[in-house]
């Protein structure tokens, strides 16, 4: 009896010892989400004014710039707007873990965000030397979704591809209707993604061996962020690569009830 008593008393120690363990774990993992969210929000008002700094010198009211001063120019601006991805990666992974993202869905056409995405991303791409290729059906692919959202997926899945494929290599997104989803895929030829790695690509701050090698800027955020926004609206993502050959992300979204009968025709 002595024994038993001896050995519940110690487990009760130490399942009180793992709950307190278990508690200041996740004080800290609340205060570690809403520091990213305060610092995010922090960095969001001097970007704004950088950026507004840089629209009104490129403007022409304020006197001629020489070539060399546009570049630099350029420059400036295409780093602002790299950090400015940064922040909103940061700012959807504190309301992700928080329990605070929420989708705001209406009725969107996805081949309007899918020519608005492939027209913001043409710049960069072209910079690259890479060959940007769109595909889409002439019938609407009408969603119940938040468009501001599958517009960060599309931005996410493209300007990735773009990063990692060499100058010479092709990008290209389709979507298409099928079996009453919309298919939504972007398609790379670039360095593509290691098997053994593959399965831990949406999570959280994960790189693949080759990019970080090849010193490839970026935070891991992206594809965490595009599986949760796509769960979110009842879909699911599939990622094929092969390393050397290059990537395809796919993703399978619900039509509404008029355009999934369509699809399936």
């Amino acid at each position: 009896m002595a024994g038993g008593i001896g050995r519940a008393l110690h487990t009760a120690l130490l399942y009180e010892k793992e709950s307190g363990l278990v508690d200041k774990l996740r004080a800290l993992d609340k205060a570690k989400s809403d520091f990213l969210s305060t610092v995010s929000h922090e960095l969001r008002t001097p970007l704004t004014s950088i950026v507004g700094y840089i629209e009104l010198l490129k403007d022409e009211d304020t006197g001629p710039l020489s070539p060399s001063q546009l570049r630099m120019l350029d420059v400036v601006d295409r780093n602002a707007n790299r950090l400015r991805a940064l922040i909103e990666d940061l700012l959807t992974l504190s309301r992700i873990e928080s329990g605070a993202f929420i989708s705001q869905k209406a009725p969107i056409d996805l081949r309007q965000l899918v020519a608005s995405a492939a027209d913001a991303i043409k710049p960069a791409a072209e910079a690259a030397s890479v060959r940007l290729e769109t595909r889409c059906p002439e019938q609407p692919l009408v969603l119940e979704a938040d468009g501001e959202q599958l517009d960060r997926v599309l931005m996410n899945l493209l300007s990735n591809a773009v990063k990692f494929t060499r100058g010479g290599g092709t990008v290209s997104v389709r979507a298409e209707a099928q079996d009453g989803e919309a298919v939504l895929s972007v398609s790379d030829t670039g360095i593509g993604i290691p098997a053994a790695e593959q399965e831990k690509l949406f999570q959280r701050f994960f790189r693949a061996s080759n990019a970080t090698e090849q010193a490839i800027p970026g935070t891991g955020l992206g594809l965490t962020i595009v599986h949760t926004i796509v769960a979110n609206h009842g879909g699911r993502t599939q990622v094929r690569s092969e390393e050397g050959r290059g990537t395809t992300i796919t993703t399978w979204l619900p039509l509404t009830g008029t355009d999934g009968a369509a699809g399936t025709a």
